[in-house]
């Protein structure tokens, strides 16, 4: 498991497949239909500890704003809206974002951003959200030092910070 503390960097790169995708997770499926634009909605523990619920959002609109591409955890109000693309035979999708023609993807560090190349595939299964390249579900850790404040959402975070309920609810 990779160190939870770790927060994103402003030198991070897109991450860069390597080798075939991963297998699906066993488990059930969410297959939403297409040409339909969703919210994904999740739960997330806020730093109080509490099981809040949230929907993945832009961190910034801009450059100006430090990781303003980066995705967060965040109310519904400016929330990603996304529709599901070339979704492939084992149930992979790219994950287009209608705000700015960015998809969803991963940074080399498995942070979530939103990207205009290096698109990853996702999937939910069992009310988790994977990647098709980095074992295990995403999750959201709250970061504010030398970054800018929110939950950002990331891989291999740890079994306690684990999005759950994850849906994709039509926007």
């Amino acid at each position: 498991m990779a160190d939870p503390s770790r927060s994103p960097s402003e030198n991070d790169q897109p991450f860069t497949p390597d080798g075939p995708p991963l297998p699906l997770p066993d488990g059930v499926v969410e297959t939403p239909g297409p040409d339909t634009w969703y919210y994904l909605k999740a739960n997330y523990l806020n730093e109080s500890g509490e099981d809040v619920v949230g929907y993945l959002s832009p961190l910034g609109s801009n450059a100006t704003q430090s990781f303003w591409d980066y995705v967060v955890m965040g109310g519904i109000g400016g929330a990603c809206q996304f529709q599901l693309q070339d979704v492939d035979g084992r149930g992979w999708a790219k994950w287009l974002i209608k705000e700015d023609g960015n998809h969803l993807c991963l940074k080399a560090t498995g942070w979530y951003y939103r990207a205009s190349a290096y698109t990853s595939r996702f999937a939910i299964v069992d009310g988790k959200l994977y990647n098709d390249y980095w074992r295990g579900p995403a999750g959201a850790v709250y970061r504010s030092i030398l970054v800018s404040s929110g939950y950002y959402v990331g891989q291999d975070l740890g079994d306690r910070v684990t999005l759950t309920n994850c849906e994709l609810v039509p926007a």
